[in-house]
């Protein structure tokens, strides 16, 4: 489907769809508000630790359980915002607004995948990815999961397309190869995709291992300039996560939980996405069945975030979007007629009220993003000079890391109770970020911002800052072994 073959109504509908989806994304952007403390704490601020020499460690970098690919790309923009404009936030902006940008990625991969039907697939896939309310959220969240997923959904239209170029394999296999390393716990989708698809066609196998292999290359060059003996982090995650139980210390739950989440988040629309996206028809099997394994894979592990999933999420809306279009195709064929721009608008207006229902049903897209207040108002504490530490309590670390913050300020945490509050952190920190009024007279309420369903304020005192080293934020990570 070449661009020169489209019309000026269908260029006009497809640039419509993507400045929709682009709008939706900027619209609910946020450089403050979190919804998993890895956006934070694993990828931005370990892409500010790269850039600036300094930053907090927390276990998974110092005992090497992941690919340093994410704060390596991350690093170029904090380092070019650091240079350009000293003591403000435009690396955190950089680097936010580049891996939006790479998270749009999605668009152009469901265009693809529905193109190998037709035009009208291709819209339609194009429009649920650019709209779905999830699709829009995660495009916002900074985590290996929303980059991972774009990468192997790039390389799935190759991968499905029978007259599909070497060239075009060996983009695939490097994109499903970066896919991988930024998310290996996502090889399973793609061994299965990969191997559904291409079965015994040694051709193509080799196309596509070689790309893998380039991937494979640019991952063992980005562990060696980490410091890793490359692939190591694999083995060590597997040791400690599955062999030590370590990612189970973090929650678990039942067999069934992905299945509940789905209902919960597609409600309650679950059994007509699955039935449509079986429709998409046997083509597109390979993506099908990767998604429904991967789901069952993680469904055998202990430890189950939604997120773990979203690979499947995705690819079930991109199958189901694709279906829909085929089921309207077999009423229209019987019927002897083609499809219609009604038709066509129809199942778009129909995708759009289904995104608009489970949203409402599940909060909206901005719902589980909370927290914005406190890096706000720890900025505004740091833009005054005579502010030497800030404070808040160990539960609420996961709201601010020194990669939020416009000028550097030592960042103390103690546990709760802060009621009375040790006094070495009201020593240490000048300005604290507490839930309520701390129990020490010398501090004075500056602000305050929502957070969730209360408000966290800004508490400020004169006077200086005595050192407190046991209650440094990599101190206080480390005492309680994380």
């Amino acid at each position: 489907m070449q661009a020169s073959r489209l019309g000026a109504g269908w260029m006009a509908a497809i640039l419509g769809v993507v400045l929709l989806g682009l709008g939706l994304r900027l619209a609910t952007f946020s450089l403050f508000d979190l919804r998993y403390a890895d956006e934070f704490m694993q990828y931005l601020e370990q892409g500010n630790r790269l850039a600036t020499g300094h930053g907090i460690r927390p276990w998974e970098w110092r005992f090497g359980l992941r690919n340093a690919l994410i704060p390596q790309v991350l690093s170029i923009p904090f380092a070019l915002g650091h240079a350009l404009a000293p003591g403000t936030l435009l690396g955190l902006e950089l680097a936010r607004s580049l891996f939006l940008a790479l998270a749009c990625l999605a668009l152009p991969a469901a265009w693809k995948l529905g193109g190998l039907a037709g035009r009208a697939q291709a819209l339609v896939a194009l429009f649920v990815a650019a709209v779905w309310w999830e699709s829009v959220l995660y495009a916002n969240l900074v985590l290996s999961e929303t980059l991972a997923t774009v990468l192997l959904l790039l390389s799935a239209a190759p991968l499905l397309d029978a007259r599909a170029s070497a060239r075009a394999l060996f983009v695939a296999g490097l994109a499903a190869g970066l896919g991988v390393l930024v998310r290996f716990q996502f090889g399973l989708f793609a061994a299965v995709l990969a191997g559904a698809a291409l079965r015994l066609d040694l051709a193509r196998w080799r196309a596509f291992a070689l790309g893998a292999m380039a991937a494979g290359a640019v991952g063992a060059a980005s562990d060696l300039a980490a410091g890793l003996v490359p692939f190591q982090w694999i083995w060590t995650n597997l040791t400690m996560n599955v062999g030590q139980n370590r990612a189970s210390e973090f929650g678990t739950a039942p067999p069934l939980q992905y299945v509940t989440e789905l209902a919960r988040h597609f409600w309650p629309l679950l059994p007509i996405v699955l039935v449509a996206a079986w429709m998409a028809g046997w083509r597109y099997r390979p993506l099908f069945w990767a998604a429904i394994v991967n789901i069952a894979a993680h469904s055998l592990i202990a430890h189950k975030e939604y997120r773990f999933i979203w690979i499947s999420v995705l690819a079930l809306l991109v199958l189901a979007a694709i279906g829909s279009v085929e089921a309207v195709l077999r009423l229209q064929s019987r019927r002897g007629a083609a499809m219609t721009p009604l038709a066509l608008a129809l199942i778009i207006a129909g995708w759009a009220s289904a995104s608009g229902i489970a949203a409402r049903a599940n909060g909206g897209v901005l719902a589980g993003r909370i927290g914005g207040a406190v890096p706000q108002l720890a900025n505004r504490a740091a833009s005054d000079p005579a502010v030497c530490a800030i404070g808040l309590a160990y539960e609420n670390r996961a709201h601010l890391v020194p990669a939020l913050l416009a000028r550097p300020v030592p960042i103390l945490l103690a546990p709760e109770p802060l009621s009375p509050l040790p006094a070495g952190f009201a020593n240490g920190a000048n300005a604290l970020l507490l839930e309520r009024p701390p129990s020490d007279p010398r501090f004075a309420r500056i602000a305050c911002g929502a957070f969730a369903d209360s408000e966290f304020c800004l508490w400020q005192r004169p006077g200086a800052c005595a050192p407190a080293p046991r209650w440094s934020y990599q101190a206080m990570l480390e005492a309680n072994n994380l």
